[in-house]
């Protein structure tokens, strides 16, 4: 048998169906799959591959998943750390406000290759990042071999950017990166969250994911205190009850947050099949 990788004598986790551990276990790769995992045997030193890595003392496993992120602040990483949440939202959003208007384009640009570098070396093969402009972002984590789930931020309330031209945007990234880079890239539709963006925002955002029906559908949910009273301030009982109205309480839902959730919306969530980022220490 020949391969184009094989790593032998590492300790490898499957997480397959059962969890499997090899304490000296060899991986193949051929055609950029892996095509067998088994035990390490005496000669695997000197397998047919065009690479053979020696894997004694190394963990092999599955890469990591950052589900929640925006990569175009990544230099800005520890900027806010001394400031309480409502004065760091206020910050993010002036910042948030000029990227949307086309400057720091050379920051946010090595924003996204900082984040590609520092996932490499991390084992984190798969990201799914909100941000204003992220087409940097879809081309960067292409070109590095990543997984990469991108979509443009909308918001009616959130910065003074025109809400056509946000949609707008948001069509053109998805027609041009959308299932792009041998698939490992993909376009999200992202409302930015359920504190500024009105009811109809998120009937124009439930327009757009009929236009594009396997797209996930990526937003901030039961952030902030303010959530549920948005909700209610537009004819809605509370979050969910206004994603139900709209359609987007499904299993196509990715929802990031969801610090402020009791158990019935928790249940209502899962009942929903919709899925959860829990990021509680914002």
């Amino acid at each position: 048998m020949t391969a184009d990788i094989a790593i032998h004598d590492a300790y490898v986790l499957t997480v397959d169906d059962r969890n499997r551990l090899y304490e000296r276990g060899t991986v193949l790769v051929e055609d950029g799959r892996i095509t067998e995992i088994r035990t390490s045997q005496d000669d695997d030193a000197g397998i047919a591959a065009d690479r053979v890595i020696d894997g004694e003392g190394k963990l092999v496993m599955p890469g990591l998943v950052n589900a929640h992120t925006h990569l175009e602040l990544t230099p800005l990483l520890g900027a806010f750390s001394d400031l309480d949440l409502l004065e760091m939202m206020g910050g993010m959003t002036a910042i948030y406000g000029h990227i949307a208007e086309g400057e720091y384009e050379y920051l946010t640009e090595a924003g996204y290759e900082l984040a590609a570098l520092n996932f490499l070396a991390g084992g984190v093969t798969t990201s799914n990042s909100m941000d204003v402009r992220p087409s940097a972002g879809a081309e960067t984590f292409g070109e590095a071999g990543l997984r990469g789930f991108f979509g443009v931020a909308l918001s009616d309330l959130f910065w003074d950017v025109p809400v056509d031209e946000q949609f707008a945007r948001a069509r053109d990234f998805i027609d041009e990166y959308h299932d792009s880079y041998d698939g490992r890239i993909q376009a999200t539709i992202c409302p930015h969250d359920d504190w500024s963006c009105t009811r109809e925002l998120w009937e124009r955002t439930a327009d757009l994911v009929a236009d594009y029906p396997d797209l996930h559908v990526h937003t901030h949910l039961l952030e902030l205190e303010a959530s549920n009273t948005m909700a209610r301030s537009n004819g809605a009982t509370d979050s969910l009850d206004m994603l139900d109205d709209v359609g987007l309480l499904n299993d196509q839902l990715v929802a990031a947050h969801f610090r402020l959730a009791d158990e019935e919306d928790i249940q209502r969530t899962a009942d929903a099949e919709a899925s959860v980022a829990h990021c509680p220490s914002i």
